[in-house]
């Protein structure tokens, strides 16, 4: 009988031991792995980040060296403002439809006056429908797009359950401004 005991008393000894190194993997070893694991995705993401930045950096002292087209850059291209407002439009339909919301409008606004003759201003009202992702990836695509865009008026409401627009569930509205050499 006591060999009998002795033994039982080992194999609970042994499953005490095994649960416990258990609950210690689990309870501890395991989720520090996998912070460790995101903080090195993290610690990727932004050194892949800064080399993009660095790479931009370079590729804009070599062209400010080279030649004069920084004024091009920030400009719309078009001999004239219905080339550049169609620029502008194009750019629009395309950003929308990548950002996953769908165009309802696109009216071109007429020029405001101003006492700088050496630029126009090319001005677009959009509107869209859209969901919350959709409009934030459009809003950061139009911040960030080369020539630089203006928004202005941005109107944004929620939309009826009754509505049958297809699109998200937001109603959006922008002025959407961009800058073109005006000719002599």
């Amino acid at each position: 009988m006591n060999a009998l005991t002795s033994v039982r008393k080992r194999a609970m000894a042994l499953v005490l031991l095994l649960a416990a190194a258990a609950l210690v993997w689990f309870g501890a070893v395991f989720p520090y792995l996998e912070a460790l694991s995101r903080s090195q995705q993290q610690l990727g993401a932004a050194v892949s980040q800064l080399h993009m930045y660095q790479r931009a950096i370079a590729r804009g002292v070599a062209d400010d060296t080279g030649k004069n087209d920084t004024l091009a850059a920030l400009l719309f291209p078009g001999a004239s403002s219905a080339a550049a407002a169609a620029y502008l439009q194009q750019h629009m339909g395309a950003a929308t439809a990548d950002a996953g919301a769908l165009l309802l409008s696109f009216e071109l606004l007429p020029p405001a006056v101003t006492e700088d003759t050496s630029l126009q201003t090319i001005t677009g009202r959009i509107r869209l429908t859209a969901n919350t992702q959709s409009l934030r990836a459009l809003l950061h695509a139009l911040e960030s797009f080369r020539p630089p865009l203006v928004l202005d008026n941005v109107f944004v409401r929620a939309r009826s359950d009754q509505d049958t627009v297809p699109g998200g569930h937001l109603d959006v509205q922008i002025d959407v401004s961009g800058f073109r050499q005006a000719t002599p």
